[in-house]
């Protein structure tokens, strides 16, 4: 790969796995809930985006939502049984390596063949990990973006 280019999941994606991440570290007793402004000023994100996320995760069953003073979001299964796999597949509506339908060479190209399997086993690593496997703390995250100028660092962290 060139030097300053990745593959990379939509911005939509990063801000649902982190979510669910720091949801997966609530502890239970105190209440597994985790407030969407909270989870926003602690990691810097926009909150008006969280909730879009936050929306789409309980629309799918990986969280449930608590109204009132004590409200937020929590996960919906605990998380040995979330894989990173289906929640990949389900907040990347669409995906693909490449669009093959408007390109001239369809009819008489391998390529597609060759990107939907580098997608399945892509896709299968993921479904090798759950929340729960992925969440643990003191594990610190593999960093080949320090390597690109000027690439952000992962913002996620314990909940508060």
């Amino acid at each position: 790969m060139e030097s300053g280019t990745a593959m990379q999941l939509t911005q939509h994606t990063d801000f649902g796995l982190r979510l669910l991440i720091v949801l997966a570290r609530v502890p239970e007793g105190g209440g597994g809930s985790l407030g969407l402004p909270a989870f926003s000023a602690q990691q810097g994100l926009s909150y008006h985006h969280v909730a879009k996320v936050a929306q789409a995760l309980v629309a799918a069953g990986f969280a449930v939502s608590h109204r009132g003073r004590s409200g937020g979001i929590a996960l919906a299964r605990p998380a040995e049984q979330i894989t990173v796999g289906e929640v990949v597949r389900m907040l990347e509506k669409g995906l693909r390596l490449a669009d093959c339908a408007t390109c001239a060479l369809r009819a008489d190209c391998a390529l597609s063949g060759v990107l939907a399997e580098a997608l399945e086993a892509f896709l299968g690593v993921l479904d090798q990990y759950t929340l729960a496997d992925v969440s643990r703390e003191g594990v610190a995250a593999h960093a080949p973006w320090t390597m690109l100028p000027g690439a952000p660092s992962c913002a996620v962290s314990e909940a508060s």
